[in-house]
């Protein structure tokens, strides 16, 4: 009979709790519909969306089906936020407590509770025993964001990279950052081809995934094999900011997000976390267009009351050249000998030093039988038996101060000229007069002011020139680069750098040879070499080209040819540059031509935002040269 009553109650109980959710999900949405919440901009963030370009809609930016709980999430705010509060209102009757909304939309579930005026006791209780001990692990405290500087060698971090350190509190105990954990964006590829990967990201052809790793991996990755120099930025986040932070990175960072080169790349979806960190600063919405990871940091510093402090990171290389630059003659001779098996340290040159100075050459030269290795320079058995060997006569000798880092350049990266640039000028053809304009919305060329940047690099992309003259009176396409990159690092006896050059687009060539008529032509030029540094303000370089030039006057529609390219790149003066250079082009395998250039030009930079250049080009076949005089005026945006 007790069996029966208890029976009773418990069975009237589940039909009273049956009938009970529905009722109280209704209850919820139509509250949230009362408040608008799938309009607010914290509900966009969390979800990721942004208004369609055409129509009153919206769409999210993440592409994975697991990140939506709603059929129609991706383009219906609402529709997913009906679906959200039913499943935390309603758990699962099967599975794990980590496989719960709950548990896998931990930011969602706090902000609809602040929203909706939930307490703890008003939804299901459930266990994320995944996410709390993921959370406790990372230890999250405080939020700075990482610049590693361009890397011209490879097409994803060309213009740079951006990252975020979680970092933990701070105890008694000193730890260093490199314990940290960090936060990054990229594409999922195995690609090695650069020229693909760009292509290919262009189109959206990769998926992007956040990832959460070590921080001392993305130093070792990008300081010691890549020889970038990191910015770091300490955000003045409050505890309950960085926690908003962490929450929504536990609920994206196993989605797919499509990646693409110039916009939805890793320093536009780091911007969307810290959109949900800190609501109203709209960083993401900034950027409808292209975005470039310099601009991305400027945004962020603009926000009020943001930066608490900025370090420097320099790179092994920065560090490397910056201790080599101090030693003497004979003993850069003696490191440099000794590094290649030419000679040891019973050589008069080390031996004869005094004690201090040998304690300081010792650890340069350990620092540089690493760094050879990491470049695969020198071979394990050979760095192992030298390091030891280092180390040991070092441990003869009494301490010294340690190795003093690189000091940082005067200025940030994030305090150089902006990326975007237009061009009005005036200029002269073979005493035909013209007006020019040009656009590039990325991001720096050789005769740029290098303060913030990487000296000796030239990154153009999506280049457009339009040019009238006073004889035809209509606007034509003069050159549209798609890709300009040039890359001019001088090479030492201590490192050793391969300079080269890569473009593709249109531009007008004298391809008619009677007349030398300037003809619009796709082409695609590639060349290698070496750069000399001839002083600290002069660089000089030398590298062999090869070209194909399409134009249906050619038989088969295009002709090829190599050449040469040598010049050089002058700092007169701070913000005056000079650039000159010689080309020489044999077009041999249709026609025996050969096409010749001879450049002069030079830069005055009147602020970080304003530029003079003038140009002097002497170009053409041998038989008929044209000169080319240009006046221009630059000005930098974002």
């Amino acid at each position: 009979m007790i069996r029966l009553w208890l029976y009773s109650i418990l069975t009237f109980a589940g039909i009273v709790a049956a009938h009970a959710d529905p009722i109280a999900i209704q209850a919820l949405h139509e509250r949230a519909r009362e408040l608008r919440l799938h309009q607010s901009n914290e509900w966009h963030n969390l979800l990721h969306y942004r208004k369609d370009v055409f129509g009153s809609g919206y769409t999210s930016f993440a592409d994975g089906a697991d990140f939506f709980l709603a059929a129609t999430g991706k383009t219906d705010p609402l529709a997913e936020l009906e679906a959200t509060l039913a499943a935390i209102a309603t758990p699962q009757q099967t599975g794990k407590d980590d496989e719960q909304a709950q548990c896998r939309f931990v930011a969602r579930t706090r902000w609809l509770k602040q929203q909706l005026n939930l307490a703890d006791t008003d939804l299901p209780r459930v266990n994320c025993a995944a996410f709390n001990e993921w959370y406790s692990t990372v230890n999250p405290a405080g939020v700075t964001l990482v610049f590693p500087s361009a890397y011209i060698n490879n097409p994803s971090s060309m213009f740079g990279h951006t990252l975020l350190r979680i970092d933990p509190p701070v105890t008694g105990k000193t730890k260093t950052p490199l314990t940290s954990y960090s936060i990054s964006y990229a594409a999922e590829t195995t690609e090695f081809n650069g020229l693909v990967f760009a292509i290919r990201g262009l189109a959206g052809g990769y998926a992007g995934y956040f990832s959460i790793a070590p921080y001392y991996g993305q130093v070792n990755e990008y300081s010691d094999l890549e020889n970038r120099d990191i910015w770091e930025y300490e955000l003045d986040f409050t505890p309950l900011e960085v926690q908003r932070l962490m929450e929504h990175t536990w609920e994206i960072h196993r989605t797919a997000f499509d990646y693409f080169f110039l916009d939805e790349n890793c320093s536009f979806q780091l911007l969307t976390l810290l959109d949900v960190a800190r609501p109203g600063m709209f960083l993401a919405a900034a950027f409808p267009l292209e975005v470039i990871p310099t601009d991305t940091v400027r945004a962020v510093l603009q926000q009020n009351n943001i930066l608490r402090r900025v370090s420097y990171r320099p790179a092994s290389r920065t560090n490397l050249t910056h201790w080599i630059d101090q030693l003497a003659a004979q003993q850069q001779n003696w490191l440099l000998a000794y590094t290649t098996a030419q000679t040891n340290l019973q050589d008069a040159r080390f031996t004869k030093l005094a004690m201090r100075e040998q304690a300081n050459l010792l650890d340069v030269a350990y620092e540089y039988v690493q760094y050879q290795y990491r470049r695969h320079n020198l071979s394990r058995t050979d760095s192992a038996s030298k390091s030891l060997e280092l180390l040991t006569q070092r441990s003869k000798l009494p301490d010294t101060q340690p190795l003093i880092d690189a000091p940082p350049p005067l200025l940030r990266p994030d305090q150089g000229h902006l990326s975007s640039r237009v061009q009005l000028g005036i200029g002269t053809l073979s005493d035909t007069a013209f007006a020019q304009f040009t656009w590039r919305p990325a991001y720096h060329d050789l005769l740029d002011d290098d303060s913030g940047h990487v000296a000796g690099s030239q990154i153009n992309f999506l280049d457009l020139t339009l040019r009238v003259d006073e004889q035809a009176q209509q606007v034509k396409l003069e050159k549209f680069a798609l890709l300009d990159i040039f890359s001019i690092t001088p090479t030492t006896p201590f490192f050793s750098s391969l300079s080269w050059h890569f473009d593709t687009g249109f531009e007008r060539l004298p391809i008619d040879v009677a007349t030398a008529h300037r003809k619009l032509a796709y082409t695609t030029n590639i060349g290698a070499g070496f750069t000399q540094a001839l002083s600290a303000d002069l660089r000089v370089y030398g590298l062999i080209d090869g070209s194909v030039i399409v134009h249906d006057q050619y038989e088969d529609n295009l002709t090829a040819g190599v050449g040469l390219r040598v010049g050089g790149l002058a700092q007169l003066i701070p913000k005056w540059k000079l650039q000159f250079e010689a080309r020489v082009l044999d077009l041999s395998y249709h026609e025996n031509r050969v096409l010749q250039s001879l450049l002069l030009g030079t830069s005055i930079s009147f602020d970080q935002q304003n530029a003079l250049r003038f140009y002097w080009e002497r170009s053409g076949t041998k038989e008929q040269l044209q000169t080319t005089l240009l006046l221009s005026w630059h000005h930098y945006y974002q």
